[in-house]
């Protein structure tokens, strides 16, 4: 969930401070395409459990104790209850949801049982200041292409995020199949992810 859509939104006591920023027309058009795609899915239900038993089988083997994932908005696959399956395994485990913060995000606790209240862009996050510093990162993915570059809803939060984070947490993009295209022509500012998963496997 990179919140930011493609267009910003008019101005409001909330959003006027915000920079308005360059909006590509050709990514624009590939992002309507995408999430269309997505949306108009026939055969999702089992699609999105091949893509979630794809996303579990590798976050069991991935060496991390501290994860940040997404809450499944605008069609996106919904991790929670694989999340909570993983944090139950293990009590040292930790799982955390992003919460935009200024041009950034942090990354707030999560569990089955907090308390989510609506964020910015009405996406869910969890009600509390605290903060967890991720090993690894589960990112929803617009659009993924086969040198795992990532198109995301435009906000660039991710990529800004991701950039000022030492040690750099590994980055496992998600996203069905429709979301494949063969390049997404990558900027030098574009997140480049460790791995790529849809519903077909990863790579």
């Amino acid at each position: 969930m990179d919140p930011m859509p493609e267009k910003a939104p008019e101005s409001t006591p909330a959003t006027a401070a915000r920079p308005k920023r360059y909006v590509d027309p050709v990514r624009a058009q590939w992002r309507r395409d995408l999430r269309a795609a997505r949306a108009a899915m026939t055969d999702r239900p089992g699609r999105e459990a091949r893509l979630l038993a794809h996303i579990e089988a590798w976050l069991n083997g991935a060496p991390a104790r501290r994860i940040g994932f997404f809450w499944a908005t605008r069609s996106e696959p919904d991790l929670s209850a694989l999340v909570g399956r993983w944090l139950q395994a293990d009590p040292s485990r930790q799982a955390s949801l992003p919460v935009i913060e200024g041009e950034l995000l942090r990354f707030a606790p999560w569990t089955p049982a907090a308390v989510l209240v609506a964020g910015p862009f009405d996406v869910w996050v969890p009600d509390t200041p605290r903060r967890i510093e991720p090993q690894l990162l589960i990112i929803p993915c617009v659009g993924i292409d086969r040198k795992r570059y990532r198109l995301g809803y435009g906000g660039g939060y991710y990529d800004r995020t991701l950039a000022v984070m030492t040690p750099r947490p590994i980055t496992a993009g998600v996203g069905f199949d429709c979301a494949r295209i063969e390049t997404i022509d990558p900027k030098p500012h574009d997140l480049q992810l460790d791995v790529a998963i849809t519903e077909s496997g990863s790579w």
